[in-house]
């Protein structure tokens, strides 16, 4: 099984992506192949809307984004991790998502298999949370994944504090990992 893993944090090393490695470390050790992107580091460009994408093979846009996309294609299943800032993932990660408008528009290319999330916040309970829930999730049922799980931590601090502070986070992550 192939797995893309899409990291949405644009902070290298930090509580997102310590858990998306504990998340990698499950699915490699039962045998399967993971690709990791750090989406901050990739040249993707937001949708047009154009329109291109539908009598295409690709978005009009020529950049990393349409690499990821027809990975994402052929890819058995998905890991996606983004921190919650102001009540959104990142823009880093919502970029990818708008472009999965270039699948939904082209009758060849679809999603499907798995799909396990990450998400860090440290949201207050309130007016947000309904809202962030359905952000959170929509976009992956949607095109056709299967959720499989998720993980939500809280995040507020320093770069892997994470691991030092929510070691059961990194357990379910990993266990996660391995329902691959």
């Amino acid at each position: 099984m192939k797995i893309i893993a899409l990291q949405g944090s644009p902070r290298i090393g930090g509580n997102c992506d310590v858990l998306m490695d504990e998340m990698i470390k499950g699915a490699e050790e039962n045998g399967h192949e993971v690709v990791k992107y750090y989406l901050e580091e990739e040249d993707i460009a937001g949708c047009k809307a154009c329109m291109f994408c539908a009598e295409n093979p690709d978005c009009v846009r020529e950049d990393d984004g349409n690499k990821i996309i027809n990975e994402l294609v052929a890819a058995d299943g998905v890991i996606f991790a983004t921190p919650i800032y102001y009540g959104q993932m990142t823009a880093q990660a919502k970029t990818i998502i708008d472009r999965f408008y270039a699948i939904g528009q082209n009758p060849n290319k679809s999603l499907s298999g798995k799909a396990a999330l990450i998400f860090t916040e440290n949201q207050p309970e309130g007016t947000y949370r309904d809202y962030i829930e359905l952000t959170k999730f929509s976009p992956f049922t949607f095109m056709g994944y299967e959720v499989i799980g998720h993980v939500d931590a809280g995040s507020a601090g320093p770069a892997g504090i994470v691991a030092e502070e929510q070691e059961d986070k990194l357990k379910e992550a990993y266990e996660l990992g391995k329902q691959f």
